[in-house]
């Protein structure tokens, strides 16, 4: 029996090669160099840990827009709270409870206040960007403590990050309540009705996504050596279109796997590089790359989804 190449899992992978490839020729090899590649980690990690959460809420055919916002506050409280009490352990509990709270508070007003997560998600950026910059016009900035620049050098941050990563993977990719996610983006009312825990695990999945941008914002303030009013601004988008690049289309389910969204990660940073390399560091010129790139790996997606379903309904 002939065995056909599922080309919807290839998607990410030949992304990945090809922008690698592309950039290495456009950049004559600098893009492979040794000295590249370890800034090239070293960009992708907040946005890899932010993304390997993001997964949990997207499988569910849902969006959470509160994702950079969440970094950015988180990071500010955090730091309120090494102001007050000198604590970078009680820092860095503060940032993670307050994201986990948020993520919870977005999960209850979508799973059980039934309102759409685009626009839950969308106000709670609104609000909290002005929280930011009201804080921060107060207290000032701050600079990073010194236990907190431990996350800056290689030998703790890459290991935390293969950690971080292979929790969350193995919680969505083995575990029943991974499962249970993305049979909800599948179709939420056969979950339903097959005893999926539907609004429970819709919290879940937010206080996930919170948890680990309050994490990206833990890791953001220790690469920048401190806070300011523009932290996580945008990094929404960023984490969105990893996802998306990756391969997993907007209404979740089955096409959400982490491994997709660690390469659209990677796929989002090389743009970003290469063009600085090339001397394009224009915002605006990242910002068309990556949203032509969008609409290609999204065609590429669909096309290939739509063909495996009528391929599966023509075996029936």
């Amino acid at each position: 029996m002939e065995k056909r190449i599922d080309m919807n899992k290839l998607v990410p992978v030949i992304s990945l090669v090809a922008m690698a490839l592309i950039f290495t020729i456009c950049t004559n090899g600098i893009m492979l160099s040794f000295y590249n590649i370890r800034m090239l980690i070293d960009q992708t990690v907040v946005l890899m840990i932010a993304c390997i959460g993001t997964v949990f809420v997207t499988s569910l055919g849902s969006v959470d827009l509160s994702v950079g916002v969440v970094c950015g506050f988180t990071a500010v409280v955090g730091d309120l709270v090494y102001r007050s009490t000198g604590s970078t352990a009680l820092m860095i509990l503060a940032a993670l409870v307050v994201g986990t709270a948020i993520g919870a508070m977005n999960g209850f007003l979508i799973s059980k206040c039934k309102l759409p997560s685009f626009m839950a998600t969308l106000s709670l950026l609104i609000g909290l960007r002005g929280i930011i910059n009201y804080i921060q016009s107060i207290a000032g900035i701050n600079y990073a403590s010194p236990k907190l620049m431990l996350l800056q050098k290689e030998a703790v941050k890459i290991p935390l990050l293969i950690v971080i990563v292979a929790v969350f993977w193995y919680t969505f990719e083995y575990t029943k309540f991974g499962k249970n996610c993305q049979s909800i983006g599948e179709n939420e009312i056969v979950a339903k009705y097959t005893g999926v825990p539907v609004a429970k695990s819709k919290i879940f999945c937010f206080m996930i996504s919170g948890f680990t941008a309050s994490l990206a914002g833990i890791f953001t303030v220790a690469r920048l050596g401190g806070t300011s009013t523009t932290m996580g601004t945008n990094f929404e988008m960023k984490v969105l279109i990893a996802i998306y690049v990756g391969g997993v289309l907007v209404r979740g389910g089955a096409t959400a796997r982490s491994y997709k969204v660690l390469i659209g990660a990677f796929v989002v940073m090389i743009i970003e590089n290469g063009l600085k390399i090339m001397g394009y560091a224009s915002s605006e010129i990242n910002e068309a790359a990556q949203g032509i790139l969008l609409m290609v790996i999204l065609f590429l997606t669909i096309y290939f989804e739509n063909h495996t379903v009528k391929r599966k309904k023509t075996k029936a």
